[in-house]
């Protein structure tokens, strides 16, 4: 067993450590890594039961969803320890005791820490998302049986930063130094800096180049177009079985298709999908990483760890060890670093999971043209949103496809309604695409998204 501490913090004497723990499941005869809580009150180290149930349950497919979900809760539950109705409770109660007015006052609570330093994070809109993630722990208790006082099918847990009546009531309880309309300032001045959220051709361009190695250059294309997660990618095989046998280098695949179907199994939630892939982009694939590089790296991997590298690994580094989530993480965060000192107008929250917005405005623009425009989204075609949504992997088909729709009209309104030559399967591929794709007028975005796009969204 593994047992990793990734942080711990201390509020009114509750200490919660996160902890990251790897280890065989009995009732899945399979190992799992997923994180625990582990609490220190007067001198005794508890486990949080019922947070660690439901981390084991639904986070164990993701390390990094398992990460997140595990600090939110704790941050959760060390703020109802400052409370008053906590007073002399055990932990082991808190899930039962919390309701929908606790969760609001967390979130006005870090609104008020917020507003204290005077800081542009959290934003109004990180802390309602991440009061969200309290509401699935909440749902997934109720629907195991759990009693708890949430009710997850109310609004009531969600503090509207943007009512008049929300902000009178932290002016009310905040310190005299705080000013309420300080949010809507700190709002705008975080939307700001990060105006056009959708990667661009020219940072595309200029973050390939500025990787260390070329496997996360080819891992990032492949992403941008299959919309595939990093924990997807990292188990994109040389060559497929089962579903995916035909899957293998481009050169021995059957070329009669622009497009070929891929099964990514056991993705997020523990679920599979057929996805699409352009030809093309695997025909890129194989050049600028497989041709030139696999054969090499998979001779280290041999010399390294003693054995053939199988065939269901594709992506290794320079040193022969396979590429993993957090190594595209730490690449990628290094690649912008690289990209902003070669141009300073590289934007600082550019990340890998950029490539998960880019596919899906690209495909809409695609499917849509100028129709995006025009158009309410309940006129649009239900067929694009099935197709979004299992490219993506998404459960929410409304809530992906609303989202998507908006940021590519925000896109389609800079380019004053002109349909972009982008990805419009099976017609292009992601290579052609950034190579034809005509730079975005920046200054053009800012106004153009901010005005006839905020009017049309």
């Amino acid at each position: 067993m593994i047992d990793k501490t990734h942080s711990s913090s201390v509020n009114a004497g509750l200490q919660i450590k996160t902890k990251q723990l790897t280890y065989n499941s009995v009732e899945l005869g399979m190992e799992v890594t997923h994180c625990v809580l582990v609490a220190q009150r007067k001198n005794k180290q508890l486990l949080l039961s019922h947070p660690n149930l439901f981390l084991y349950k639904h986070t164990r497919s993701s390390i990094a969803t398992s990460t997140r979900y595990a600090t939110l809760i704790s941050m959760f539950y060390r703020f109802l320890s400052t409370q008053p109705k906590m007073k002399n409770v055990d932990l082991e109660y808190y899930h039962a005791l919390a309701d929908n007015r606790d969760i609001r006052r967390w979130q006005v609570h870090r609104q008020l820490e917020r507003l204290e330093k005077n800081s542009l994070k959290p934003s109004s809109e990180t802390i309602f998302e991440d009061a969200k993630v309290l509401l699935n722990f909440f749902r997934w208790l109720n629907e195991h049986g759990y009693v708890t006082n949430v009710d997850v099918t109310t609004r009531t847990w969600r503090a509207n930063f943007r009512s008049g009546r929300m902000l009178n009531y932290i002016n009310r309880i905040g310190t005299s130094r705080i000013n309420s309309n300080n949010i809507r300032v700190l709002d705008k001045q975080s939307r700001q800096k990060q105006y056009d959220f959708l990667i661009t051709d020219d940072e595309i361009k200029l973050l390939l180049q500025s990787y260390s190695d070329p496997v996360y250059a080819s891992i990032f294309l492949l992403a941008l177009g299959t919309a595939m997660r990093p924990m997807d990618l990292v188990r994109f095989p040389y060559l497929g079985n089962a579903a995916n046998k035909h899957i293998m280098p481009y050169s021995n695949m059957n070329k009669g298709d622009v497009t070929t179907q891929y099964t990514v199994y056991n993705s997020k939630g523990g679920k599979d999908r057929e996805i699409t892939i352009h030809m093309d982009d695997l025909k890129a694939l194989e050049e600028n990483y497989i041709i030139p590089h696999y054969g090499v790296r998979k001779q280290l991997y041999k010399k390294r760890f003693k054995q053939d590298c199988p065939p269901d690994v594709l992506f290794l580094t320079s040193r022969g060890i396979p590429v993993d989530v957090d190594r595209i993480a730490s690449r990628t965060h290094d690649a912008k670093n690289n990209a902003a000192k070669i141009d300073s107008n590289f934007r600082s929250h550019i990340n890998f999971y950029q490539t998960r917005h880019w596919w899906p405005t690209q495909y809409l623009i695609g499917f849509f043209g100028d129709r995006l425009l025009t158009e309410n989204l309940e006129v649009l075609y239900l067929a694009a949103a099935q197709a979004l949504t299992r490219q993506m992997g998404h459960e929410d088909v409304a809530t992906t496809y609303k989202f998507y729709v908006s940021m590519a009209r925000v896109l389609m309104f800079a380019h004053k309604g002109h349909a972009l030559d982008l990805i419009r399967a099976p017609e292009h591929s992601v290579s052609s695409f950034i190579k034809n794709l005509r730079p975005i007028d920046r200054n053009k975005l800012v106004e153009d998204g901010a005005g006839e796009g905020g009017r049309a969204a």
